[in-house]
């Protein structure tokens, strides 16, 4: 009989949880089975936001997604199947989809299929917290939903308060001045909503820039409980997102499309209306462009260099996974 499994492992905050899952559901699609390795949350999640990352405590992350689409079906393969499969059939591949199982799904690469189910996603995000009543996040979300005009501000911090590998520098003081700036111009009565995993920066630095403005300072999670940030993200009007993915997810996921001013382009916002990419008090840096004719390849040839590539990939990320070299939610390595 057909082996016809593929496990996904799965790490990183909510928003990269996402992402895997919505390759699952396109796996699905295909009507192949799918399990998710949640190993990562078990060896790496605990603790992993923590004072050596600029946090203010220690904080776990954790597998999120049953919290915020409690009606999704989702199967957890065991760790027997994990390390069968992770030693047998391990891929990592933009082309993922393509391939036929069975299959252990590791890395990043392949995740492109957020918007597809959008709509799926909007219609079953509805954390658990939502069924609780006279709470404080209960309080600020009908707050949020009354507000005329809400502009939800995502202050990224903690990890990407330093120079990061993969996401440049932080997001400046002047990107969140100008943006704010250019929303109340757009919408003159907006009240802002500041979200972040480093209070006390908001407090210091972004707070003088609403001077005169209607601004709250949402505490009511913390970092650990990012689907609940995400969610009353996705119920404002329009949203500032910073570094990471939070913004952005919050957009796709909003019933109001907002209008959603981000300072790093994603591949998501291909197929998103009603975005703004800009890069307000960031220094670009240009190279030299040095240009030579590439080689003359005809289509059967192009296919074969894009296969040898994959075959290469695929072997090294086995090799790495036997030695085990770890892979972080970053995307580097270590």
């Amino acid at each position: 009989m057909k082996d016809n499994l593929v496990i996904i492992g799965v790490d990183g905050g909510i928003a990269s949880q996402i992402a895997f899952i919505t390759l699952g559901l396109a796996f699905e699609e295909k009507g192949i089975k799918v399990k998710y390795d949640l190993s990562w949350f078990e060896e790496s999640g605990k603790g992993f936001f923590n004072p050596s990352k600029s946090y203010d405590k220690v904080y776990d992350v954790s597998f999120d997604i049953p919290k915020a689409f409690p009606a999704l079906s989702l199967k957890i393969a065991s760790k027997e199947e994990v390390a069968h499969y992770r030693k047998h059939y391990f891929v990592d591949d933009n082309d993922v989809i393509m391939c036929q199982p069975p299959l252990y799904v590791g890395g990043y690469l392949g995740r492109v299929f957020d918007t597809r189910y959008a709509g799926l996603l909007r219609e079953h995000f509805k954390p658990q917290e939502l069924q609780e009543g006279n709470t404080p996040f209960a309080a600020l979300l009908q707050e949020i939903e009354s507000s005329p005009s809400p502009c939800g501000v995502h202050i990224r911090r903690g990890d990407l308060s330093q120079p990061h590998i993969a996401y440049g520098n932080p997001t400046s003081n002047e990107y969140f001045a100008k943006s704010i700036e250019l929303i109340c111009l757009l919408h003159p009565q907006s009240s802002f909503y500041l979200f972040s995993d480093d209070l006390a920066f908001v407090k210091e630095q972004i707070v003088p820039l609403l001077k005169g403005k209607t601004y709250r300072i949402c505490d009511v999670n913390n970092p650990s409980q990012g689907y609940l940030d995400l969610y009353l993200l996705s119920r404002c009007r329009n949203i500032i997102g910073s570094h990471g993915g939070m913004g952005g997810y919050a957009k796709i996921l909003s019933p109001h499309n907002p209008l959603l001013i981000t300072p790093r382009y994603r591949n998501i916002f291909k197929e998103v209306e009603n975005v703004m990419c800009v890069n307000w008090g960031e220094s670009v840096q240009h190279s030299p462009l040095v240009y030579s004719a590439p080689p003359h390849l005809s289509p059967s040839s192009k296919e074969m260099h894009r296969l040898i590539r994959a075959y290469i990939r695929r072997k090294i990320m086995q090799v790495l996974e036997k030695f085990k070299v770890k892979r972080f939610a970053n995307g580097s390595l270590s």
